[in-house]
C-alpha cells in the first residue's frame, strides 16, 4: 500500500485519481488521458466558464476543514458561479498543487468530496494538472456549463424600481468561520454553532433555484452569487449602471442560529447579514410586476426567498432603511477583499 507521493509519482497519482472518478457527461467526448478534454456544445445554448482558486492558509485551514469538505467546497463555489448566470454545469478541470508530504489517504478523501458533489450535479471531472507545491496545498477548479441563449443572467441590467431578492439566510457562513477561529467555544447552543459552521464548510450552490428562475418567464434583470457579502455584491449589481439601492433592515433574512449567537454575544445580526462573505446565496433583481409570480414559483422550491429591497437611481448609494424608518448609508467596500 503506497502512502506518499514520492513513491506514487505524478502518473501513478493521476491513474489513482482517474480510477476513482465515475461521473460521465454525455457532452464530454474525451475526458482524462489526452492533451485536452473534448466536449460538444448544445444548440441554442451559450457556454459558461469560470475558475476559482483555493489556497491553504488564505481560503482554508486544514486544522478546521476535513479533506472531504474541502473537495466539496472547492467544487461548490465554482458551481455557484454557474448558478449565478442561470446555467447548468457539466464539466470541470482541476489543478492541484500538493506538498510532497501529502498522504494518499488525504488525496483520496479530497477526491471523494469532489466526486460526491460532481455526482449530485452530473458533472464530469475531465482532466486537470497535478504539481508539487513547496509549502501549501492549492486547488484550482475550472468549470464549464451552459445556459439557454436568451436566459443568461448578468450582473448588469437592473433598472430603478426593480425589486431585490435573495435566497436563503445571510451571515451564517461568516459567523461559522468566526466560531471555527475562536479560541473559546462559548457561542450559544451546540446545535446553533454546528449549523453555522456547516454553512461555512459545506456551502450549497443554488443551482436548483437558479434553474427554477431560468425556466420561468420571470423578467430577472440581474443576478450574482454572494461570495463577498451582501453590501459589496449588491454594489456590483449597481456600479456599472450608476444605480443605488434601498435595503429594508427588517426583511434581511437571519437564521435562528445566527440570531441566537448574536443575542448571546450582543452582536447586531444585521452587520453579519450585510457584510458576511461566502454565503453563496443568489442575489437578484426582478421587475415589480413579477413579484407575485416569483413568490408563487418559490412555494415549490427547497429554499425560501426574501424580498429585501429596491433598486434606486442614486448612483452607487446603498441605503439601509431601519425598522424605525431612519436611514443609514452603507459602504459597498465593506465585504471581503483579497488585496486590502
Amino acid at each position: 500500500k503506497m502512502t506518499n507521493l514520492k513513491q506514487l509519482g505524478e502518473f501513478g497519482l493521476i491513474e489513482r485519481l482517474r480510477s476513482r472518478l465515475n461521473t460521465r457527461s454525455p457532452r464530454v467526448k474525451k475526458g482524462i488521458g489526452d492533451d485536452c478534454a473534448v466536449f460538444s456544445a448544445g444548440a441554442n445554448t451559450v457556454q459558461l466558464t469560470s475558475t476559482d482558486a483555493l489556497i491553504e492558509s488564505i481560503h482554508f485551514d486544514l486544522k478546521t476543514i476535513s479533506p472531504i469538505q474541502l473537495g466539496r467546497k472547492a467544487m461548490a463555489v465554482n458551481i455557484s458561479d454557474i448558478a449565478a448566470m442561470g446555467g447548468t454545469p457539466y464539466l470541470a478541470l482541476i489543478s492541484l498543487g500538493l506538498p510532497t508530504s501529502t498522504s494518499t489517504k488525504f488525496i483520496d478523501k479530497l477526491y471523494l468530496g469532489l466526486q460526491t458533489i460532481c455526482d449530485s450535479h452530473k458533472i464530469e471531472l475531465a482532466g486537470g494538472d497535478t504539481v508539487a507545491s513547496p509549502k501549501h496545498l492549492f486547488i484550482n477548479v475550472c468549470i464549464v456549463g451552459e445556459a439557454c441563449k436568451n436566459r443568461v443572467f448578468y450582473r448588469t441590467g437592473a433598472k430603478p424600481g426593480d425589486q431585490i431578492f435573495v435566497t436563503g439566510n445571510l451571515g451564517d457562513s461568516a459567523m461559522g468561520l468566526k466560531i471555527l477561529k475562536a479560541k473559546n467555544k462559548n457561542f450559544g447552543a451546540a446545535k446553533h454553532r454546528n449549523a453555522l459552521v456547516k454553512k461555512h464548510l459545506e456551502p450549497i450552490p443554488r443551482i436548483e433555484e437558479s434553474s427554477l428562475l431560468a425556466r420561468s418567464r420571470l423578467n430577472v434583470t440581474s443576478m450574482i452569487d454572494i461570495s463577498d457579502g451582501l453590501t459589496q455584491d449588491l454594489g456590483h449589481l449597481c456600479s456599472k449602471d450608476n444605480l443605488g439601492a434601498n435595503l429594508y433592515e427588517d426583511s434581511l433574512p437571519v437564521s435562528e442560529a445566527l440570531y441566537n449567537v448574536c443575542l448571546q454575544k450582543k452582536y447586531d445580526p444585521h452587520n453579519w447579514t450585510l457584510q458576511g462573505g461566502e454565503d453563496y446565496e443568489l442575489l437578484f433583481t426582478i421587475k415589480p410586476e413579477d413579484v407575485k409570480n416569483l413568490k408563487r414559483l418559490f412555494l415549490k422550491a427547497n429554499t425560501f426567498i426574501s424580498h429585501i429591497g429596491e433598486i434606486t437611481n442614486s448612483p452607487k448609494k446603498i441605503t439601509l432603511i431601519r425598522e424605525n424608518g431612519s436611514k443609514v448609508s452603507l459602504k459597498t467596500e465593506s465585504g471581503f477583499n483579497h488585496f486590502k
